[in-house]
């Protein structure tokens, strides 16, 4: 079997060519969908053996707990930033409260049970955005919000089971780059307009009759504007030639909490300080109970599943958890693919089957206690990983790149993250000095950052470049850039479509259901429209770790002050490749084949060698 591995390696190899997104990431054979339990099995038979291990002592302690506070800077303000539109969209039913205890709940149960304990749960902006478009859906089913909620999370964890128990998971490896970018450039514009029209709206310029003071919320666009530049300045930190290494690093791994730090503290100043500016809006010092909502009403804890519902609310819920589904079976099942991907060089197996099971179960406390689930995070998530990683900067064929040695691998750092969402809690009197206008400014940064590392933001700038100008990456020097325009347009359409329905229209809960339906958008018309050359370089799901970092290499060469050593950009959709991944896993057991082979064949050596002396040594009489 281990022969055949090698062989089969080696012909991908000479042949240039990618493992079908149909064949399985562990033995190369067709995946079959619908086996019931065969990958749950799999995942649990793999995985059980090292879970003593994972509690075990690590081998530095210093980096878990960097790794435990670094993860949860990293999402402790993107959290609050998606609890204030929950906390607009749903009328102050969802709030900062609910989103932190969340994502300290599932943050929790998922360490303790989940299959790949790396993988950080939380409240991503897709959500925040579904479950806002989604609140007016209760009055039309006319039922009551909460158990209405409870019956939306109930049928998701639902079909959460379903797909992990007859083997669906599978599926995600059929998703293309052409999906993630069209959905990760929704996200990014969804961010920037979120942004902007919450820094903006405020002022009332086209309302001449408006006779408030404006002055307060001039204060909180120019924080606003503020956060964002300093955010984005301190994104790039690691390519300044001041202060040492590690302080640079410091100043980009940190940046959101830095700035938030600095802007909130600018924003008490005298003069500056102005009545009327909004900041964070928490119940300081929090008593341990539901967020009071906009009308004035409060609510228990347990929300009850059948008063002030009827049966067509009840299965009128699960519409939107289908959608919610749709969107956490992108969302998670690809956080967790880059969190494990072949580059971290991680030692014990991954699991992807169990862990959609358990995301399943972290949902059915969300429903219970009336709490947004979560998924898997991007870009925390791989970050996570990368925290825990030993790096070392090695040249190969004359590029800088580096490479990852070891990863603490262990619950630890997810458990503690988890945690400090209780810490963060019962510093509320603390958040609510933030001004509402930073949290927006970090917005737009997260916005524009993701922008900048979409593949069709880079397609439509270099539209705009002269043609000697661009870098010679595959797609520049391989395509008609003509071809290029036209397949970047039917993606910006896309995303448009995407963007309209779920910021305009009235059922804009439904936009994960257009996110899903790329994927045969894909199948049946793109690869009609355009050639199969021209889509390996245009849709590039082959594409390997070394080649995606080779093509941003030739995009710095247009930067001659950035080393490409230093700059680490944001983990992000574009940067799943099912096939490439597949490809870089099958190289991986390669090498370690070939490595244990190699270490058998050397000891098998030194065996004979030793019998051989013996043999040739005269018996003692």
């Amino acid at each position: 079997h281990l022969f055949n591995k090698m062989v089969e390696v080696d012909d991908q190899n000479e042949n240039g060519s990618a493992p079908s997104p149909s064949t399985s990431k562990t033995d190369g054979k067709p995946e079959k969908f619908f086996e019931l339990f065969t990958g749950i099995r799999q995942d649990l038979a793999a995985r059980a053996p090292h879970y003593k291990s994972d509690w075990g002592k690590p081998r530095s302690v210093f980096t878990i707990i960097n790794a435990i506070f670094f993860a949860f800077v990293v999402q402790l303000i993107p959290a609050l930033i998606f609890a204030e539109l929950m906390d607009r969209q749903t009328r102050g039913n969802i709030a900062a409260a609910e989103t932190l205890l969340s994502a300290g709940v599932i943050g929790i149960i998922y360490a303790i049970i989940g299959g790949q304990p790396l993988t950080l749960l939380g409240i991503t902006g897709p959500v925040a955005i579904l479950l806002g478009t989604s609140y007016g859906l209760a009055e039309q089913f006319d039922s009551d919000y909460w158990p209405f909620f409870w019956w939306l999370c109930i049928w998701t964890a639902i079909l959460h089971f379903l797909t992990a128990i007859t083997g669906v998971v599978n599926f995600v490896w059929h998703i293309s780059p052409f999906t993630t970018q069209i959905f990760e450039f929704f996200i990014a514009s969804s961010f920037i307009f979120e942004s902007i029209r919450d820094l903006v709206e405020p002022l009332h310029l086209g309302d001449a009759s408006y006779e408030g003071d404006r002055a307060p919320h001039y204060a909180s666009l120019v924080i606003g504007m503020l956060a964002f530049s300093m955010c984005w300045r301190l994104h790039f930190a690691e390519t300044w030639t001041l202060f040492s290494r590690q302080v640079r690093t410091f100043l980009t791994s940190y940046n959101m909490a830095i700035v938030v730090i600095i802007v909130t503290a600018l924003s008490f100043l005298p003069g500056a300080n102005l009545d009327g500016i909004e900041r964070v809006h928490v119940v300081a010092p929090w008593n341990w109970q539901p967020s009071v909502n906009k009308a004035g009403e409060t609510r228990p804890w347990i929300v009850h599943p059948t008063e002030g519902i009827s049966t067509q609310g009840i299965f009128g819920a699960l519409f939107p958890a289908f959608m919610l589904y749709l969107l956490f079976f992108i969302d998670h099942n690809i956080s967790s693919i880059l969190t494990q991907a072949p580059k971290y060089n991680l030692k014990k197996p991954s699991s992807y089957h169990w862990d959609f099971f358990c995301l399943g179960v972290t949902i059915v406390p969300c429903g219970i206690l009336g709490l947004p689930p979560g998924s898997g995070l991007i870009p925390q998530a791989p970050l996570h990983t990368r925290a825990l990683a030993t790096r070392k900067i090695v040249e190969k064929h004359g590029v800088k790149q580096e490479v990852t040695t070891f990863v603490e691998e262990q619950r630890w750092s997810a458990l503690g993250q988890a945690m400090m969402m209780f810490v963060a809690l019962s510093l509320f009197s603390v958040i609510s000095w933030i001004p509402k206008g930073a949290l927006f400014g970090v917005f737009l940064y997260l916005g524009v950052g993701a922008m900048h590392g979409n593949e069709i933001f880079h397609h439509i700038t270099l539209s705009f470049t002269y043609a000697n100008k661009r870098p010679k990456v595959p797609i520049v020097t391989n395509v008609n850039w003509m071809t290029v325009q036209l397949y970047t347009f039917v993606q910006v359409c896309c995303a448009a479509a995407i963007f309209g329905v779920a910021h305009f229209a009235s059922v804009g809960f439904i936009f994960p259901a257009l996110v899903g339906a790329l994927v045969p958008i894909r199948s049946f018309f793109v690869s009609r429209c355009f050639s199969d050359e021209d889509l390996q370089h245009l849709d590039p799901i082959g594409e390997t770790e070394e080649e995606a970092h080779d093509e941003r290499v030739k995009y710095l060469e247009r930067q001659p002050s950035a080393d490409e050593a230093e700059v680490s950009d944001m983990p992000g959709f574009s940067d799943f490749r099912a096939s490439g991944i597949l490809t870089d896993i099958e190289t991986k057991k390669h090498e370690e084949a070939m490595a244990s082979a190699s270490n058998g064949a050397i000891e098998m050596s030194a065996e004979s060698t030793l019998t051989r002396r013996h043999q040739a040594t005269p018996s003692e009489p």
